[in-house]
């Protein structure tokens, strides 16, 4: 397990990430973006949930696979997949308050769109927590896991990647950022089957982010 105190950058996923994943909020996503490939496509929604599926798995996003493929306009499908009510998803004040805690560069790396991610982040009560966003149109629209933008996060935000943790509920999201010399945090969520060994480039793990914080920086973070 690699130690933390050498940590000066703190870079957070947002979707099941910043939030409890058993709110749901990414499977609304998901079901708007099936319509919308069933509308695009004029096809099933049966057929467009696996194609939804297949492109996740094949191109890291929904989006980069219609885009590749269909030739697909990325802010009209952003703009109506991320158009849900985020009423159940509750703000987490021990999440805010340890983020507030942490010593050094605070940064939200997320395949979601700009005006989601506002919205979202305001909603849970933490927009001003952090010192920078880097939002899918950010990476020109080419999603983690690919590594292109994690050189471009680093590149923009002037960091050292040896010197930062990135935090993030999608495990292969974590491998490049490892390759780069961060040190990360799989964000595990209480629905996955536990692994009983976790891949060489996830450093630490734990259900919720809010625990996981909580216990870093009362007993192993300077404050």
């Amino acid at each position: 397990m690699k130690s933390l105190t050498h940590i000066d950058t703190w870079i957070f996923d947002m979707d099941n990430t910043l939030y409890d994943a058993s709110t749901g909020a990414l499977d609304k996503i998901s079901y708007r973006m099936t319509y919308y490939i069933a509308d695009l496509l004029k096809i099933s929604f049966e057929e467009a949930n696996v194609l939804r599926r297949n492109y996740w798995n094949k191109y890291g996003n929904t989006l980069y696979g219609l885009m590749t493929e269909h030739g697909s306009d990325p802010c009209g499908f952003l703009e109506y997949a991320h158009d849900i009510d985020l009423s159940d998803v509750k703000p987490c004040s021990v999440i805010r308050e340890s983020i507030e805690l942490l010593q050094g560069k605070k940064i939200i790396f997320t395949n979601a769109p700009r005006s989601y991610t506002a919205r979202m982040t305001k909603h849970l009560g933490i927009d001003r927590c952090f010192d920078n966003v880097f939002t899918i149109e950010d990476a020109d629209y080419l999603p983690k896991p690919y590594l292109e933008p994690y050189f471009t996060i680093v590149e923009k935000f002037r960091f050292d990647s040896h010197q930062a943790c990135m935090f993030e509920d999608t495990e292969i999201n974590l491998k490049p950022a490892a390759d780069l010399g961060m040190t990360t945090v799989w964000i595990t969520g209480k629905n996955r089957e536990p692994k009983e060994h976790s891949p060489v480039y996830v450093h630490h793990k734990t259900e919720k982010l809010a625990d996981w914080l909580q216990s870093e920086i009362n007993t192993k973070l300077p404050r």
